[in-house]
C-alpha cells in the first residue's frame, strides 16, 4: 500500500519547493511520510503535531475542502482525502498554485485507494 501511496505522490513530493508531505488520519496519527527537507520539516512538526487535531476536526466539522496555514517562511495546505484522512503538504510559497492544482490532482486519485482504508 505505501508504494503506491509513494509513487502517486512521487510527483507533487519532488517538487522544488516541496519540503514535505504527510497523510495524517483525523486523530493525528501519520500513517505516511514524505520528507524532502528534513531539518526544516522537524522544525515545524511540533507546531503541525499540536493543531493537527483541532484543524482536522475544523475541516471535517465545516466540511471544508481545504485549509492553508502560513508558519515563517513555510505554507501548509492541508487537503481532506476521506472521511478519516488529511493530506499536508509543506511547502515554499514560489510556485502556490500549480502547486494546489497539482494536490487536487493527487487527492483524486488517493480518494480510491484509500477509500477502505482506516
Amino acid at each position: 500500500m505505501s508504494r503506491r501511496i509513494d509513487s502517486l505522490v512521487k510527483d507533487i513530493s519532488n517538487d522544488p519547493s516541496v519540503i514535505g508531505l504527510i497523510i495524517y488520519r483525523v486523530d493525528g496519527t501519520p500513517v505516511f511520510v514524505r520528507v524532502n527537507d528534513e531539518m526544516r520539516v522537524i522544525q515545524h512538526l511540533y507546531f503541525l503535531e499540536s493543531q493537527i487535531r483541532s484543524i482536522l476536526d475544523y475541516i471535517f466539522n465545516q466540511n471544508l475542502n481545504e485549509i492553508s496555514i502560513k508558519v515563517e517562511d513555510i505554507k501548509i495546505l492541508l487537503l481532506p482525502i476521506t472521511k478519516t484522512l488529511v493530506m499536508s503538504i509543506l511547502f515554499l510559497p514560489i510556485a502556490e498554485y500549480r502547486l494546489e492544482m497539482e494536490a487536487k490532482r493527487v487527492i483524486n486519485s488517493l480518494r480510491p485507494l484509500l477509500a477502505n482504508e482506516v
